[in-house]
């Protein structure tokens, strides 16, 4: 796609409440008492307000159910909502009869919200065999998931990288790309050698966001409300990361809204 004028970090937000829990067999029904929600969403909210930023939440249809309210904050805000699944299923191991249908529900959810979703992201990060082919076929513009298993570990020495381009795929979906080393929990709970403590990974992400500065590149950061949201020394890292970003000029958007701007460029 086009040659971009300027860096971007597209700056994204995963899952909502307790669909993931439910797709484990942990629960049932929504918990309005969870960190997550009383304090998550909140913070990283107030973080973005603070900042003038918009970002994507992508939500699980069965979230978009229950969590009628913070998706009413999220578009009140500005914020772009893409579909993240249904249960925060391992969408790569679905069935084409059981993807097909969990894209058609989550689908049919946000627009008895009034939204209409341009972007997907696959829980669990991979597309799976079937899933571009379904995304092209119910309309979206976008996928913003990966075709490679997490890792067990993360490489610690990311000195020559300086992003991902923004790639159309032959079926006309735009693939806004991203690596596991960029996501807030496989540091802080998944990967073996992941980067515990805030303050490290906000200097291992600061590197890539100097990377990406100085070679007008393309970088996806995706967070949780559940995982940096409810500790204020995680919102803090996230937040020296993105005011770095800005004092270098980079433009902190949301996936529609950077590839909306990749297109015109081009």
């Amino acid at each position: 796609m086009g040659q971009r004028k300027k860096p971007v970090l597209c700056l994204t937000f995963d899952n909502l409440g307790e669909a993931h829990n439910v797709f484990l067999g942990k629960s049932s029904v929504p918990d309005p008492a969870a960190p997550a929600i009383t304090d998550g969403y909140p913070n990283i909210l107030r973080l973005l307000e603070k900042h003038d930023l918009r970002a994507t939440f992508f939500v699980e249809g069965w979230s978009a159910l229950h969590y009628g309210d913070i998706l009413r904050s999220l578009s009140d805000g500005g914020h772009e909502i893409g579909l993240h699944g249904w249960i925060h299923e391992v969408f790569a191991d679905l069935p084409e009869r059981t993807a097909r249908q969990y894209v058609h529900d989550g689908l049919q959810v946000l627009k008895l919200r009034g939204l209409q979703p341009a972007g997907f992201r696959a829980p669990g990060g991979r597309i799976g065999p079937h899933g571009l082919a379904l995304l092209a076929e119910a309309g979206f513009a976008f996928d913003s998931s990966v075709d490679v298993a997490r890792p067990t570990g993360i490489p610690l020495d990311i000195d020559g990288y300086a992003g991902d381009g923004l790639l159309r795929l032959p079926n006309g979906l735009v693939r806004t790309p991203w690596q596991w080393f960029m996501i807030d929990a496989i540091h802080y709970e998944l990967a073996e050698n992941g980067l515990r403590d805030p303050a490290d990974l906000a200097g291992y992400w600061s590197g890539v966001i100097r990377n990406v500065a100085r070679t007008k590149g393309f970088v996806t950061i995706i967070c949780h409300a559940h995982v940096t949201g409810v500790d204020p020394a995680r919102v803090s890292a996230l937040e020296k990361v993105l005011r770095l970003a800005l004092d270098l000029g980079i433009e902190i958007l949301p996936c529609g809204k950077a590839m909306q701007r990749a297109e015109h460029m081009a």
